[in-house]
């Protein structure tokens, strides 16, 4: 009975604590003036398109205003005081260094997402995902990533993008395959459902001589800064060298879970078939890999660059550089937490330590935390809902191990190992409150 009462009142913790003191929300000062500000810029838009294109582009845009707003509510975006103020600094270096450019209605987000991307929506946001915080290793850096994301809306590339779609939308080949759809004698409305979602206009899908027509302009405005011009292609390098696993650090999960009291065992990360395959080609990784591709075909731009510009090299500019990557990876921890992804959230906490990128309180409050909720979820036979199986289709070794993992753990391995993790770890975290509930709990399941 005071196991089950510990647990009620734990889970009642689990659901409030994500909103307290993360040193970044979810949310804008105001989400009214934002709301306004869309308004304003979306009705803009809309009047800078031909009569004729007009009525389509209103019923487009304002489908994605509403998308964009439901972002916003949806926590998509998170704002944060270190890394939207590094960010605003390097924005206000490449503005003064570009005064032909009209940025007063520009509007920069973060995106919770760790790929490391950004994104131009035409209407004068943009976005720069955390995961590029975590990638670069200078201001600089991230100086050509801005440069270039503004030569999208200064080549005005969303525009043609949608006059484009437009232009297909209404041709005689479309049209047909809409009466086609719609004459059918039974499943009619899926018909016609496919035809329009094969033709869904996408606001950031960029062609091969979109991005070399970005990174062209782009480069010209970043020569304008007095950032390392060598920097372009820096980045560059970075962003083509995470085409591939995302998840690509080693987690060391023997050397963290095993103590001399209850080692680690093999069958915690063995697979077991008939528990664990997937009978569908379903990649749950697959989304944020294809998501890279919106930067194609990196080593020719590298070498256009490289070909039609003469790049001097400077010393680069570090300011802030170290601070801003500490708290993008304790933010990063903390959005996966608040978006129930346990694996992830065990992943990110091994991998960050292994680097030394972690220091061990922070790491150890967040593992005995983690070792904790997983308790509880399992108890509730609810933990299905926060980690997945492992996916057989997907080459994402290091994640896949940590599924297994978690899966594999019986509630008498979970109680053994957030034990002697407390245990081991208890002089790190003397003080930590979380530290201290999660020992507290663990020695009360072990009856200590």
């Amino acid at each position: 009975m005071k196991t089950n009462l510990l647990c009620f009142l734990l889970l009642s913790y689990f659901g409030i604590c994500q909103a307290q003191n993360y040193g970044f929300s979810y949310s804008p000062n105001s989400i009214d003036s934002l709301e306004t500000y869309l308004t304003k810029r979306t009705s803009t838009k809309i009047n800078e398109f031909d009569v004729g294109q007009q009525k389509k582009v209103k019923e487009i845009l304002l489908e994605r205003k509403a998308s964009f707003l439901k972002n916003v509510q949806d926590s998509t975006f998170i704002f944060d005081k270190t890394i939207n103020g590094f960010l605003q600094k390097i924005l206000t270096a490449v503005y003064h260094s570009n005064p032909q450019i009209d940025t007063k209605d520009f509007y920069f987000l973060i995106n919770k997402s760790l790929v490391p991307n950004a994104a131009c929506y035409g209407n004068g946001i943009f976005s720069v995902n955390l995961g590029l915080f975590a990638l670069i290793e200078s201001n600089d850096e991230m100086a050509f990533i801005i440069c270039h994301e503004l030569s999208h809306y200064l080549l005005k590339h969303n525009d043609k993008a949608l006059e484009e779609y437009i232009k297909t939308f209404r041709s005689k080949d479309v049209k047909q395959q809409l009466n086609t759809a719609s004459n059918q004698k039974y499943g009619r409305r899926s018909a016609v459902t496919m035809v329009l979602k094969d033709l869904k206009f996408n606001f950031m899908k960029r062609s091969r001589s979109a991005e070399t027509q970005a990174d062209s302009l782009g480069y010209t405005l970043f020569s304008n800064t007095k950032y390392n011009k060598q920097a372009s292609v820096n980045i560059l390098k970075k962003l083509d060298r995470t085409d591939g696993m995302l998840f690509n650090s080693p987690t060391n999960l023997r050397q963290n879970f095993t103590f001399e009291e209850y080692p680690f065992k093999e069958a915690w990360i063995e697979k077991e078939t008939k528990m664990f395959d997937i009978t569908e080609s379903a990649n749950d990784l697959e989304v944020d890999k294809d998501s890279l591709k919106t930067h194609p075909d990196i080593p020719l731009r590298i070498e256009n660059i490289m070909h039609n510009y003469k790049i001097t090299t400077t010393n680069a500019t570090t300011t802030e550089i170290g601070l801003v990557q500490k708290k993008t990876a304790e933010n990063s921890i903390k959005i996966f937490f608040d978006d129930s992804k346990l694996d992830f959230a065990l992943y990110q906490l091994l991998s960050l330590h292994d680097k030394n990128e972690l220091d061990n309180k922070t790491f150890t409050s967040y593992v005995a935390y983690l070792l904790q909720k997983a308790y509880i979820l399992k108890e509730r036979h609810v933990f299905g809902k926060y980690v997945g199986p492992v996916n057989s289709f997907s080459d994402e070794k290091y994640i896949n191990e940590i599924r297994l993992f978690l899966n594999n753990l019986e509630l008498k391995d979970l109680r053994k190992i957030g034990y002697y993790f407390c245990q081991k770890n208890e002089l790190i975290s003397k003080g930590d409150a979380e530290f201290q509930n999660a020992h507290t709990f663990f020695k009360s399941l072990n009856n200590y």
